[in-house]
Parts: C-alpha cells; structure tokens; sequence
C-alpha cells in the first residue's frame, strides 16, 4: 500500500490491499476502498462511500459527499455511494451520496466517467455505462448497461435511460430514453434510429435489429390503433428476446407516465421547409432531393427519423 506523506486518511477508513493514495487525498472515516484502488491526487472521498477493487479516481474528483437535494441536509441520514469494480472516475467529476429516499446512489462495474460529469443523489447507474465530459445526471435517475451519453447531455430527474442506447452530444433528455435506441435534441431528445453500431459492437445479430426496429416502427410509424394494441400485436409476431425487453420497457414506463412517443414536430418541419427551399439557392442536387423527400414523407404520415423496413442483410 502506498500513501502519501500529504494524504489525509480518516480514522475509521478501511483501505483494501495494494491501494495507492496520492498528493493531497482526503479519505473520510466511513469510506470503504477495495483492492488496488487508485486514487491520483487531490481527490476527496467521504461519506459512506465504497470504491470496488481496481478502480481509479482522478485528480480533483469529489465522491460521497451529501446531495443538493435541499429536502435531505442531514448528513446522518445520507445513504451512501457505491462505486463498482474497474471504474474510471476522471477529473472534477463529482458523484453525491444517496438520501433517505433510496437505499443510495450506485454506480456498476466497468464505467467510464468523464471529466467534470456530475451524478446526482440517489441515481442508479449500470454496468460498462459511458458518461461523455460534461454530462450532467440529476437525482433519482436511473441509467441501464452499456448505456452511452455523449459529452454535455442533460438529464432531468426521475428519467430511465435504457440499455445499449446512445444519446448525443448536447442533447437536453426530459423524458425516458428507449433501450437499443438513439436519441438526439438540444432542446428535447427524441428517438431518431436504433443504435446500429453500439448493437453491433455488442454482439447483436442482424435479425435482433430486424426486431427491435420493427417494434419502434410500430411505436412511430404507425398510427391505424393506439399504442397499447399495436405494442400487443407486436409481441405475438416477434418472439426475439430484445424486441421483448423493448416492448417491456415501453409498457411499464408508459403506465408511469414517463415515457413520451413523439412524432415529428412543427418546428422541426418548418427547419426542413426552410432547408428546402434555401437549395433552390446553392445549385445542390443531392440535398434538394434529400429534402424534398423528407417533406414529402411528413405529408404522407410517416415518421421523419424511422428509416424504411429494412430489407434482409441492410444492417
């Protein structure tokens, strides 16, 4: 184990083997760090924090701390944070101890935390989750595996972001996000494809896609019966297990009441008009068409950012 000369370890902290504490660390006497813990410089760990083994927290970092939720400032009744195995906790980034209101704010196994992202009291944070610079998560959130928010998304309270989805950089989330999914919007993210590439990379065949994109087609598309009978008609013609989950999630978050499905907006087909007609003065083919078809298709009904059925071997 090393500690340094200027590292202020708190009587009470429970420190695993091999540890290294770094310049200028403070760690609080209920903290709980795990085997081959690495902790850089001038970080701050307090509260009942546990680290799990292999992790590494950067210069600057500030985790456990009480929350900011100002129905909760009893620092005696915080209930923690948990830090999974093999995290990477980079500079000025910030993760706040749970309330009473939840058994304590987690954090999975095998996350990526960015520099200068904040993870609110009492969030749910799954395994191999990525958090881009400047992401912003507040309270009660909860964040499924391999979810990946790009550098300063915003994510309001109470928000359930699914599994193996991507949202983009900037983007405002105020809703649920859907699992498989791509979600994008500075001023409100909305569903744009399903996450190919992340699927992909994950080991998601092509006909898992064909599923899961035939069910949000259904989600969007569609608008011949509500949303409760086509999301029935769907599970008795799709038997594949991610097309399952989705539809489970759109279920239990819908009844909750937080999980909106948008069609396209006006604003954003007056952008399109806009676009449109702005080609008639660049002597640009190939966006012209572009363009025009995008109108074209919102007058036919559809859905501006669902791509057509996909035919056998286009993913």
């Amino acid at each position: 184990m090393l500690v340094h000369s200027t590292a202020i370890i708190h009587e009470g902290a429970v420190l695993g083997a091999d540890c290294e504490i770094g310049p200028n660390c403070i760690v609080g006497p209920n903290v709980v760090l795990g085997d081959r813990v690495k902790l850089i410089s001038n970080v701050v760990v307090d509260g009942r924090t546990t680290i799990g083994d292999d992790s590494i927290v950067y210069p600057f970092a500030v985790l456990g701390l009480i929350g900011q939720d100002l129905k909760w400032q009893d620092e005696n009744s915080m209930t923690g944070l948990t830090i999974g195995k093999r995290c990477r906790i980079r500079e000025y980034v910030t993760i706040h101890s749970g309330t009473p209101a939840s058994d304590g704010t987690t954090i999975g196994d095998d996350c990526q935390i960015m520099a200068q992202a904040h993870v609110a009291h009492d969030c749910n944070i799954g395994n191999n989750v990525v958090l881009s610079n400047l992401v912003q998560v507040a309270g009660h959130v909860k964040i499924e595996d391999f979810a990946t928010l790009s550098a300063g998304v915003m994510v309001l309270q109470f928000s359930h972001i699914g599994r193996n989805s991507f949202i983009t950089a900037m983007s405002r989330v105020t809703n649920d996000v859907l699992p498989y999914a791509i979600y994008e919007g500075d001023s409100h993210a909305e569903y744009r494809t399903i996450n190919r590439i992340g699927l992909r990379r994950h080991g998601f065949t092509t006909k898992d896609m064909h599923a899961i994109h035939a069910v949000y087609n259904a989600v969007f598309s569609c608008t011949e019966s509500v949303l409760s009978e086509r999301l029935t008609k769907m599970r008795e013609e799709v038997k594949n297990k991610y097309a399952l989950d989705a539809i489970d999630f759109i279920e239990n978050r819908s009844n909750k009441g937080n999980l909106i499905i948008h069609t396209i907006s006006r604003k954003t087909f007056l952008k399109l008009s806009a676009d449109f007609i702005s080609c008639f003065f660049h002597n640009s083919v190939k966006p012209l068409l572009h363009r025009f078809m995008n109108v074209f298709s919102y007058f036919l009904g559809k859905s501006l950012f669902i791509p057509k059925k996909p035919s056998k071997g286009s993913i």
